[in-house]
């Protein structure tokens, strides 16, 4: 078997050379990225045997044809399993015309199903990822580093990939080769079992090997995440970068996280050529000690020894694609592993629903509720409130007191550790989802908008009419702007977009918010860095709102309080007050020396 056919042989067998466990390992992440394309797969393979079985075929055809003709004999004589034909050369020249003819049919599928399978498998990976993602609780989609989503997603499942890919085609190889040592075995059984014996010895030198390339392909993996990572953070602090002349810091940190990853992929790729490379001479030295066996037990069987001889050369290309499908599937498995276990924490941590229905918001209810991020460390401890519909409520207190967690957990963006979280009297949890979403709505403190038009942001991907969105602009005060643009609703806003004034964009945001006609809206310090004239609209935006739906406003301008009917006090994670402004400034000590610093601030800002 010249080049890499000794290498085949055993490829088939050797091919898992890795311990039991591992093998299992492998089998359980690759198995479920080809299960959805196993027709395919199965139709690739059933291809791809009988693509090898009429190239064998035509070798040994040829082959005999040669000997006959180099003889002056108008007959081959052919001696296989126990048979001895002698076809006349014409059929032989007609059967490997029809072999030949048949091979090249059988080559439009095999052409044409791997790139529709790999294809297939990344969409599906992309898409599982992104939809788990989309699924997870916001305790874990907030705890994710920036970028790493992004990479995981495109990157580590690019990779990832490729296990497929290594997968499919190992199966493919191994059946091909399987089919050629059995025709090789059929020509001459001791030629073939001494390719087998050799390929064997040569796999297991692989082995360590193969483990060193799985281990630099964990280290490569984890070095995308953290260059994905920099590059993102890079990114969101440009303009910062700029201000303070840190530019040429972030270049040497960035840099070095290239140099990590460029050393990793250096190193796989290094260790995944050698191997091939090793593989092909040392199969080379063995295709010579093959050959001098095939003459020693071949003289005097010229066609069938020239026909072994050129089945296995052939089979020593299957070999070498057995080599290489096994070394390029291990090595893309750590790259699955990080795609499956960002897809399972995505999916375990998905929030519980209810089936409860929800037609409005009659009231709600916190007792006793607390939370905590580090286990030990609660951040909200014992708060109780109750709250009527149509009550619009403040929440005041110092930075890091737990107004933002109080916000997420009336939101249900986090599930309390403690206590229970009552609407309508009913636990917040049995709630459906569906009705939970139209019911309930937020606008945040920093404005994030689509790059899109300004339609697009207010609708945000919800079913939602034009008369809706105009309304919805119009109650946030942002219409006049709007329509005093040049594309109208049209304009495209949003990050890297023409500028809207930063209270342009928490109208935008309010009008989001606004469209659905919730009966909830949770309001986080929604005027804290506008301009008179634009916090001035945001007031009369939500004075007009009074009545209409419960609103809980956190508060960072004394100003903003006016319009509620009470306020809350949290002060180290609990609740040190709820009350009027009147009955606030006779009796709470906090209230008191926050309205008196706010006097005498600009603006009007709380503590």
């Amino acid at each position: 078997m010249s080049e890499h056919g000794a290498g085949v042989a055993l490829s088939a067998t050797a091919a898992v050379a890795p311990a039991p466990a591992r093998r299992r390992a492998a089998r359980s992440l690759v198995a479920p990225l080809l299960s959805e394309q196993r027709w395919s797969v199965l139709a690739l393979v059933s291809a791809s045997m009988l693509s090898a079985f009429s190239e064998s075929l035509i070798l040994a055809v040829l082959a005999e044809t040669g000997a006959a003709i180099a003889g002056g004999a108008s007959r081959a004589h052919i001696h296989v399993l126990g048979l001895n034909l002698q076809p006349r050369i014409g059929a032989l020249f007609l059967a490997a015309l029809v072999l030949m003819v048949f091979r090249l049919l059988v080559q439009i599928p095999i052409t044409m199903l791997p790139p529709r399978i790999l294809t297939s498998v990344q969409a599906k990976l992309r898409k599982r990822l992104l939809h788990a993602f989309t699924s997870a609780s916001w305790e874990v989609q907030s705890r994710d580093r920036e970028g790493q989503l992004q990479e995981t997603i495109t990157g580590q499942v690019g990779q990832a990939t490729l296990a497929a890919q290594g997968a499919m085609g190992l199966i493919s190889s191994v059946l091909v080769l399987l089919m050629l040592l059995a025709t090789a075995f059929a020509l001459n059984a001791l030629a073939a079992a001494f390719v087998v014996v050799l390929t064997a010895a040569l796999l297991a030198l692989l082995r360590p090997l193969r483990k060193a390339a799985v281990r630099r392909s964990r280290a490569l993996s984890a070095s995308q995440v953290a260059y994905a990572r920099g590059i993102a953070e890079s990114i969101r602090l440009a303009e910062d970068t700029q201000v303070f002349g840190a530019d040429a810091a972030q270049r040497e940190r960035v840099a070095g996280l290239v140099h990590d990853t460029r050393a990793n992929a250096f190193a796989t790729q290094m260790l995944m050529r050698f191997a091939g490379n090793l593989y092909g001479s040392v199969i080379s030295l063995l295709t010579i000690c093959t050959l001098f066996l095939l003459s020693e037990i071949g003289k005097g069987h010229a066609g069938a020894l020239v026909a072994v001889i050129l089945i296995l050369i052939r089979a020593s290309s299957s070999g070498q694609n057995v080599q290489g499908s096994y070394q390029t599937m291990i090595q893309a498995i750590p790259f699955v592993e990080r795609a499956r276990e960002a897809e399972r924490r995505y999916r375990e941590s998905a929030p519980v629903f209810g089936g409860v229905g929800l037609s409005g918001v009659r009231s709600l209810v916190f007792e006793g509720v607390g939370y905590e991020y580090v286990r030990g460390r609660a951040v909200l401890s014992g708060v109780s409130f109750g709250v009527d519909g149509g009550e619009v409520v403040g929440v005041i207190g110092p930075s890091g007191a737990g107004k933002s967690t109080l916000v997420q957990l009336l939101l249900r963006l986090r599930e309390p550790v403690a206590g229970r979280y009552l609407v309508n009297g009913v636990l917040a949890r049995e709630i459906a989802q569906g009705d939970w979403q139209r019911r309930v709505a937020y606008v945040p403190q920093e404005p994030r908008l689509l790059h899109a038009s300004v339609a697009a942001n207010i609708r945000f991907f919800r079913d939602v009419d034009d008369e809706a969105v105009e309304r919805a602009a119009r109650l946030a005060r942002i219409h006049e702007d709007i329509v005093g643009w040049a594309d109208g609703y049209d304009t495209v806003v949003g990050p890297r977009a023409d500028a809207v004034s930063g209270g342009q964009q928490q109208r935008i945001c309010l009008a989001r918010a606004l469209v659905a006609r919730p009966q909830l809206l949770v309001l986080d310090e929604p005027t804290s860095a506008l301009d008179p004239t634009s916090e001035s609209l945001i007031q009369e935006s939500l004075t007009s709102l009074r009545q209409e739906l419960t609103m809980f406003i956190v508060a960072h301008r004394m100003s903003t309080l006016n319009i509620c009917d009470r306020v809350m006090i949290i002060l180290d994670g609990r609740l040190a007050g709820f009350d009027t402004l009147a009955s606030l400034s006779r009796h709470n000590e906090y209230y008191r020396h926050a309205a008196a610093l706010a006097r005498g601030t600009p603006g009007g800002m709380l503590a």
